[in-house]
């Protein structure tokens, strides 16, 4: 495994484990005593899902910053979009606005992490 697949490798369970711990023990407090926190508890695993999710895809194999610009877009659309859907619709869960905007958060800081990634294992100035 190449130094840049260890990166995103790291990134990802970090990630996923801080999204757990915050699920498991942040959102219960802030219930629990009434605080408000923007409703950053709320949405605590649509913020760690793209990033999670695509980290973890591109720590198994090396792809082109195109296809893995393709992967954040798909792994949005399919958090914020498909996945919200199953709640408007009733199949699962409940819909929220506020995830679909986390979700998208998430595709942000998931291609920020990716430029970061591959501007430090690259000499393309062009990594889109």
């Amino acid at each position: 495994m190449t130094n840049k697949r260890n990166k995103y490798l790291i990134i990802s369970i970090s990630t996923i484990i801080l999204g757990l711990l915050l699920t498991s023990f942040y959102r219960p407090y802030i219930y629990r005593n009434n605080l408000y926190d923007f409703g950053f508890s709320d949405v605590i695993g649509s913020l760690v899902s793209v990033i999670g999710f695509c980290t973890f895809v591109w720590s198994n194999t090396d792809y082109s910053n195109k296809i893995k610009n393709l992967h954040i877009l798909i792994a949005t659309f399919i958090y914020a979009i498909l996945w919200e859907s199953l709640g408007y619709f009733g199949l699962f869960g409940t819909f929220d606005k506020k995830d679909v905007l986390a979700s998208i958060i998430s595709g942000l800081f998931t291609y920020i992490i990716k430029i970061l990634v591959e501007k430090n294992h690259s000499d393309n100035k062009y990594l889109c």
